[in-house]
C-alpha cells in the first residue's frame, strides 16, 4: 500500500492568492532542501486540492523531517486502503488493520470527499462505511461523540484513503517570507527567542559570537540560515533587504552591521525583539523540548490558556 503524508497548512490559507502561492514556494523549498541534507527521499504530490508526499524512506525519519517545516500545522499519515470505493470492501480493509478487532469498543467514520460527487455525499459514505463495519464485526458500536477509534477516510472517485494518527506540527510560516532578523545566539534564551522569531516566518541572519551547536538545532528547521534575503526594486533591480529587527544585540551593534544604500529613501529602524516576554517557565520549557523533538512534544501544550 502507497504510504504518503498529507500536510495541513494554517495561516497561509488565509493570505491572498498570490501571497499563498509565494509562502508555499517558500514551504516547499525549505522541505525539499531538509530532506536533501537529511538524505531522506521525499516527492511532493497533491490528492486534488490536499498537500501531499510520499517517501521511499523509513516512515519514522520521514514524520520527524516533516514535522521540522514551519508553515505546517499538522501531518496526516495516510495511506490507501482500498483501489475501490466499494462500502463493503472498503470495510473489510479497515477491519483487517485494526489491532483491536474482535473487541468491544466504539468508532465512528468522518469522510472528505475529493473530486466530483459521484454516487456518495461525505455523510452518505460515512454512514455506509459505519453501517457495513457493523455488519461485519459485531463487537463495534457506534459513537459519534468520543468513540474509542475515529475512522478518517479520504474518497477519491476510484479509491479510498484512511489517514493514521494526527502529528502536530509548529505551524507558524516558511522562514525568508517575513525579512530578515539579526541574532547572536549563545545560550537557552536566546536560542528559543530565535526559533519564535523564525517560526514567524523571518530568515535569521547569525552574527558573530554565536554559539555553532546552537545554530545547528535551528538549522534542522530552516537549511538556508544566514542567507540575505533579496527584493527587487521599482526598477526591477535584485537587490538585499535590510534587516528589521534584532535578537541577542543592541540596536546600536545591529545598525552597526548594517550598509544602508544612499539611494535608500526610505528604509525601516531596527526593533529590539523579546519574544520571550510573558512566558511561564513551565512554557519555556515545552518550547525547548519542542524545538529539539517536535514529532514528540507540542509546542503549546496549554494553548487553552494562551486563547483565553
Amino acid at each position: 500500500m502507497q504510504q504518503a503524508w498529507i500536510l495541513r497548512y494554517g495561516e497561509l490559507g488565509l493570505k491572498s492568492r498570490i501571497v499563498r502561492r509565494q509562502f508555499q514556494r517558500a514551504l516547499s523549498n525549505n522541505m525539499e532542501t531538509l530532506a536533501v541534507n537529511s538524505q531522506i527521499s521525499l516527492v511532493q504530490d497533491r490528492i486534488k486540492s490536499m498537500e501531499v508526499v510520499t517517501s521511499n524512506s523509513p516512515p519514522e525519519d520521514v514524520e520527524v523531517l516533516l514535522s521540522h517545516v514551519l508553515g505546517v500545522v499538522a501531518i496526516d499519515p495516510a495511506m490507501v486502503i482500498s483501489e475501490t470505493i466499494e462500502p463493503s470492501d472498503v470495510a473489510k480493509a479497515i477491519l483487517e488493520n485494526d489491532e483491536l478487532r474482535g473487541k468491544n469498543r466504539t468508532f465512528g467514520v468522518r469522510t472528505k470527499r475529493v473530486g466530483p460527487k459521484g454516487g456518495y455525499s461525505s455523510q452518505e459514505y460515512s454512514g455506509e462505511i459505519g453501517r457495513t463495519m457493523c455488519e461485519q464485526d459485531d463487537t463495534l458500536s457506534v459513537d459519534l461523540t468520543n468513540p474509542d477509534i475515529w475512522v478518517r477516510l479520504i474518497l477519491e472517485p476510484e479509491r479510498v484513503w484512511i489517514l493514521g494518527n494526527r502529528i502536530v506540527s509548529a505551524g507558524g510560516l516558511p522562514p525568508g517570507v517575513q525579512g530578515d532578523v539579526l541574532c547572536r545566539v549563545t545560550d537557552e534564551e536566546s536560542l528559543l527567542s530565535t526559533f519564535l522569531i523564525m517560526r514567524r516566518g523571518s530568515r535569521i541572519i547569525p552574527v558573530e559570537g554565536s554559539d555553532e551547536v546552537l545554530l545547528e538545532i535551528l538549522r534542522s528547521w530552516d537549511p538556508f540560515i544566514g542567507r540575505k534575503t533579496a527584493i527587487m526594486d521599482l526598477h526591477g533591480k535584485v537587490k538585499q533587504r535590510h534587516p528589521w529587527g534584532v535578537v541577542g544585540i543592541t540596536v546600536e551593534e545591529g545598525e552597526s552591521l548594517i550598509q544602508r544604500r544612499e539611494s535608500d529613501v526610505k528604509t525601516v529602524p531596527l526593533s529590539t525583539l523579546e519574544p520571550l516576554c510573558g512566558w511561564t517557565d513551565s512554557e519555556i520549557e515545552a518550547l525547548s523540548k519542542h524545538i529539539r523533538a517536535p514529532n514528540k512534544n507540542l509546542c503549546m501544550p496549554n494553548l487553552d490558556a494562551w486563547v483565553s
